[in-house]
């Protein structure tokens, strides 16, 4: 199988040739680690990955610097937030436009058919289309009303004007609805929504506010990608238990990490809701990848695989993405072992990958 046939099996809950590789965002700096000089392209050719994203989506909207504070650049995007760089990929939002339904009123949301505004899906698709699975990185319902609202002004006008929270709630999910259907026009395969809905305690809204006021959304997001024919995987960090089955009936068709780092276990939501979604994640991001050896990594890898494989129906990926801290050497061994150790056929037995080993010097382990 290619790439693309393994990640569009796995989906489908079936049992591919070996278990797929997903990622959501890997860090520049990791990819100049292992591969000096190489591209995201590049380094998704070279490792075998079998899917590739587009960055996150504030990467898809036009950034003006603004000034500076404690040592970071600030920048103003389309949404009209100020955002402070760092040196992750996500600038973070620190002032939101919308403070009064007067400003509301005066408000504009980005147009979504700006030219240029996928590019980087384009290339995507010119460089892997049929080969790998190709994704675009969008939102679904809470994250813009977040960052055009702030989270606290947000949380509070559930309360205070429900009635604005759903007028730009809808707002943006038409947007987002727009985002998907041109996505689909430029010939993704799937889409990751990205939207961050739990803390490490639980969602950040009761389950009855989701539902409420963004499961719609989601749903409509999600119908609207079915019916162009994409598939889509839902990420969200936190502890989401309780509202992970709404998400589920949502007709998502994977859903991404079960944060361990909120209490949240993979194996368990395999067993929930696997027979209905795909499960992707698996390896923690933070000590296993950012701290232990090569070793022990490559051994949890197979742990991983020994408990999650069987039956298929899952994409392995970090427990949410390649950030900066992430070792270099211990993400190649990530994709080496996954490689190496998860065919179906010869499960958890080792099959040679000499371009990896070649390149990385993995086959002693």
């Amino acid at each position: 199988m290619n790439g693309r046939e393994r990640f569009v099996r796995a989906l489908h809950r079936e049992v591919p040739d070996r278990v797929p590789i997903f990622e959501t965002v890997i860090h520049p700096s990791v990819i100049q680690g292992l591969i000096p000089g190489a591209s995201y392209g590049d380094f998704a050719e070279a490792m075998g990955l079998d899917c590739v994203v587009t960055s996150t989506p504030s990467s898809l909207y036009r950034q003006e610097v603004v000034g500076e504070r404690d040592g970071k650049v600030l920048v103003r995007t389309e949404w009209g937030e100020v955002r402070a760089r760092t040196a992750e990929l996500v600038p973070i939002p620190i002032q939101h436009p919308v403070k009064t339904r007067g400003d509301w009123a005066r408000y504009r949301l980005p147009d979504p058919s700006v030219p240029g505004r996928l590019q980087q899906l384009e290339e995507l698709v010119a460089r892997f289309r049929g080969r790998k699975a190709i994704g675009m990185h969008l939102h679904d319902a809470f994250s813009y009303p977040s960052y055009i609202r702030g989270m606290t002004g947000l949380f509070l006008k559930m309360y205070e004007d429900p009635g604005l929270v759903g007028d730009i709630v809808a707002a943006t999910v038409e947007h987002n609805v727009h985002m998907v259907r041109n996505a689909a026009a430029k010939g993704a395969d799937f889409v990751l929504l990205g939207d961050d809905y739990g803390g490490k305690s639980g969602p950040l809204m009761s389950p009855r506010q989701f539902e409420e006021f963004f499961l719609p959304g989601l749903v409509r997001v999600v119908r609207t990608a079915k019916e162009c024919g994409l598939y889509v995987i839902k990420h969200t960090d936190g502890n989401v238990y309780s509202i992970l089955g709404m998400m589920v009936e949502a007709g998502i068709d994977a859903f991404h990490p079960s944060d361990p780092s909120a209490g949240m276990d993979i194996v368990k939501v395999k067993r929930l809701y696997g027979d209905r979604i795909c499960v992707a994640g698996g390896i923690d991001c933070g000590e296993p990848l950012s701290h232990w050896s090569v070793a022990k990594l490559v051994a949890e890898v197979r742990r991983r695989i020994r408990q999650l494989a069987p039956g298929g129906g899952w994409l392995i990926a970090s427990s949410n993405a390649i950030f900066s801290s992430v070792r270099p050497e211990n993400y190649g061994a990530m994709i080496w072992a996954t490689r190496a150790f998860g065919r179906y056929d010869n499960l958890d037995g080792y099959v040679p990958v000499p371009e990896l080993e070649s390149r990385f010097a993995f086959a002693h382990l």
